[in-house]
Formats: structure tokens, sequence, C-alpha cells
């Protein structure tokens, strides 16, 4: 039975751990701004998202959140990277030479192809936010919402890549000028700083359910 709370909870918590992905999010936002090899690339992001987050809420969640004590390693590890991710993206902004439109969009088809999958399969925050986070934490609302909570999950995937993927093409003269990449620098930094907070938040919630 579909459970509206349950998704809208699972909503709010996938938008913010993959919103929190720097290397993947990073790229798919230049290739947005430059406007090239938009749809396939968000098409893979959106695909793999699929993948990994049902394993972890159909299978892969309940097993590491038997394991004692594992859940609270990955949730305080994963906070503590994802605030270090912030203070990179604040010192970036902070530097002198910022972000460059001009040579860092990828024009030819297979390399973009290429660097989205690498970006995405080959780092392991991925796979820790999609297969342990989000899997992990779907296990409190218990296995009859599986469903509800799987749908929320992939909305927010959906809907974050759509936005930046398809819309960041209508950036592009803003991002000519250097100031416009400190600001996004910024605004990530922040990002981080949320996605953190959130995950130590949900933590909290979770703990006391699962002893």
């Amino acid at each position: 039975m579909f459970n509206f709370s349950v998704f809208l909870s699972a909503l709010g918590i996938s938008f913010s751990q993959i919103v929190g992905i720097g290397p993947q999010n990073a790229y798919v936002l230049r290739q947005g701004i430059g406007r090239s090899h938009v749809l396939p690339i968000i098409a893979i992001c959106i695909v793999a998202d699929i993948l990994l987050i049902a394993s972890g809420v159909l299978g892969m969640g309940k097993v590491v959140a038997g394991i004692p004590g594992f859940l609270s390693v990955v949730t305080w590890g994963g906070a503590a990277f994802i605030l270090w991710l912030g203070f990179k993206s604040f010192r970036a902004a902070y530097g002198a030479g910022g972000m460059s439109l001009a040579g860092s969009v990828e024009r030819d088809r297979k390399r973009a192809i290429r660097t989205i999958l690498v970006v995405t399969l080959l780092n392991p925050y991925v796979w820790l936010d999609t297969v342990v986070l989000i899997g992990g934490v779907s296990t409190v609302y218990g296995e009859e919402a599986n469903l509800s909570f799987l749908l929320g999950s992939l909305c927010a995937s959906v809907l974050w890549f759509g936005i930046i993927g398809l819309f960041a093409g209508k950036l592009a003269p803003l991002f000519e000028k250097p100031v416009s990449w400190r600001v996004l620098d910024c605004l990530i930094g922040f990002v981080m700083l949320f996605t953190a907070s959130m995950l130590i938040y949900n933590y909290g919630l979770a703990s006391p359910l699962s002893l």
C-alpha cells in the first residue's frame, strides 16, 4: 500500500544525499552548462541510481543494517567526508583561480559517457549514499513501506539530474564570469553542510528504533 508520508521522507532524504555527491554532480553541471551530451549523461545517472537504490532498499540495506555498529560508522564517516567536500568547495571559492567553462566541457560523446560512468560507478561514495545509507535508512520504515520509499528515492534522482542537466544550459552566459563559479562553489559548500547535518539527524531518528 502506498504511504505518502514515507514517500515524502524518502524524497527529502534521498535528495539531500544525491545533491551531496560531488564529482558526479559537478560533471553533470559542467556538461549541462556547456550543452554537451546532456541527455545520455543524465540518463546514465538516473539508471545507475535506480539500480543502486533498488538494491539497497530491497535487500542490501537490510544486510548492512543488521551489522552491529556498521550504520554508525558509515553515518559518521560519510558525514565527515561530506563536510570535507564542503570545505573543499569553500576553499575553491576563496581561491584565485575558480572554475572555468572554457576547456572543461567534454565535446566527444564517447569520452563524455565514459567519464560519467567512471565518476558514477567507480566513486565509492555513490555506493555509500545509495546502497548503504539510503538502503539502511529505508529499513526504519519497515518492509511494507519499501515501495513508497523506493518511489520517493527514485523521484529525487529524476528531479535532481533533470534539473541540473536540462536547465544548467540556461546559465551558460552567466558562467562566463569567474565570480559565478565562486558563487556556485559557495552554494555547493552550503549544500554539503546541510547534507552532513541531515545525515546525522536521520541517523539520530533511526537509532532509537534500531535498538
